[in-house]
């Protein structure tokens, strides 16, 4: 497990994510656009001003008008309390003769210490607001005018609310829903960096090849044009004979279940044949026909027939479409006992008579963990190749299998990786 994350490993893992990433935004998306549906209620506001005076009687003597200040302030609270109170939605509701719950909140406050008070009023209904402000202002003012007959209150409308623009539900739903597949994005490459820092799996093969000083032969790809593809098997064809010296022989093994020796197997052939060379696909997987069905090929005999002496070696040996590539295909049997034929001689029999007849002779088996084929027959062959699938084969059993490998008298001359 490496402790850092590189660029190049984060795009690996989200190239090999690319469809659950893409599920996990459009549904982050969609919950987003989807909420105001069920919990967002707009809520409009408006505000009306009214100005309130107190009448100055002629006769009012010099202490009257020191205090009509002080009588005036007094006023004003009492406006700003009576509008903070709870029934003035009942009241303005009555005088507008609309339900209650269309006003959710009425309030006022004083403004920087004038004789003026902003009543602001919140309801679900554009339309109404400014109307509503509006009643709910007259009605403080005649509340403040009852309330007060000596001296004799005036409260007036000074500014009148400004009507109000029914919002667009689609925008909101629209503006949620860039929302969520922003958090969407976010969350999961937050996960992506959790994941690949957590992860124990092989996702950086020059620290394989380091840490096990292990040539790394080349990768595979999943996705890419054909031509990229075909490039990395003929790095792969190019290094593996290079390592493998004077051999012909290899033997292409899957470190865990399904981490793709097969085409590798068949990628190899293929470039392996393109430079004019012969080549022999044995697959000593005797539980499959995969590498059989990959390439379209029926055989009548397969190796198992060959090994148990039923038909020839050449009667098993069938052309491919691939030119300069022949094929011995699996046998698709199920019983257990049958890693034990390849422990016999025959095998090695098996290979001392065609490999004259090839220029390179490509044996695959399955995987090494679970099997003890790839143990069995990994010292009849001149090299072998280990393969494992990139974010997928852990570390430790790559390290295990190739600790076995060796101590069964193994040449490894290095390992592939898959799906990058």
């Amino acid at each position: 497990m490496e402790l850092f994350v590189s660029f190049t490993e984060m795009k690996q893992f989200f190239r090999r994510h690319i469809r659950q990433y893409f599920i996990v935004v459009v549904l982050f998306a969609l919950i987003g656009a989807l909420l105001p549906l069920r919990f967002y209620n707009h809520e409009y506001s408006a505000s009306s001003t009214i100005l309130i005076s107190c009448e100055v009687p002629e006769d009012a003597g010099t202490d009257y008008r020191l205090q009509y200040t002080g009588i005036l302030s007094t006023r004003v609270q009492a406006a700003v309390a009576m509008a903070n109170g709870t029934d003035m939605v009942q009241a303005t509701a009555q005088k507008l003769g609309i339900k209650e719950d269309q006003i959710l909140n009425i309030s006022a406050t004083q403004l920087n210490s004038a004789p003026l008070v902003k009543v602001t009023v919140t309801t679900p209904v554009a339309k109404m607001a400014s109307v509503i402000s509006d009643t709910a202002a007259e009605v403080l003012g005649e509340r403040l005018e009852n309330a007060f007959p000596s001296p004799k209150i005036t409260a007036s409308i000074s500014d009148k609310a400004i009507p109000q623009q029914e919002q667009s539900k689609k925008r909101t739903m629209v503006k949620t829903g860039v929302l969520g597949a922003i958090a969407g994005f976010l969350i999961y490459l937050c996960f992506g960096i959790v994941v690949v820092l957590t992860d124990k799996t092989i996702r950086n093969s020059d620290f394989v090849s380091e840490a096990l000083n292990l040539p790394f032969l080349g990768s595979t790809y999943k996705f890419g044009s054909e031509e990229k593809k075909l490039n990395s098997f003929r790095k792969l064809r190019a290094a593996a004979v290079h390592q493998g010296g004077e051999g012909k022989t290899f033997l292409v093994t899957d470190v865990c279940m399904n981490n793709g020796s097969a085409e590798v197997v068949i990628g190899l052939g293929k470039a392996m044949a393109r430079s004019e060379k012969s080549v022999l696909l044995i697959n000593a997987d005797v539980r499959t026909q995969q590498i059989a069905q990959l390439l379209g090929v029926k055989s009548e005999h397969n190796l198992y027939d060959v090994l148990e002496g039923t038909c020839t070696a050449q009667q098993a040996v069938s052309e491919t479409s691939m030119k300069g590539v022949s094929l011995i295909a699996g046998a698709d049997r199920g019983e257990e006992d049958l890693s034990d034929i390849l422990a016999t001689d025959k095998f090695r029999t098996l290979l001392d008579e065609l490999a004259p007849k090839f220029d390179y002779v490509l044996v695959n088996v399955p995987s090494e963990v679970r099997f003890p084929d790839a143990d069995n027959l990994a010292p009849l062959c001149d090299s072998v190749i280990m393969v494992a699938k990139c974010g997928s084969t852990p570390y430790r059993d790559f390290k295990d299998s190739y600790g076995r490998l060796k101590t069964s008298g193994a040449n490894v001359i290095g390992f592939v990786t898959t799906d990058c």
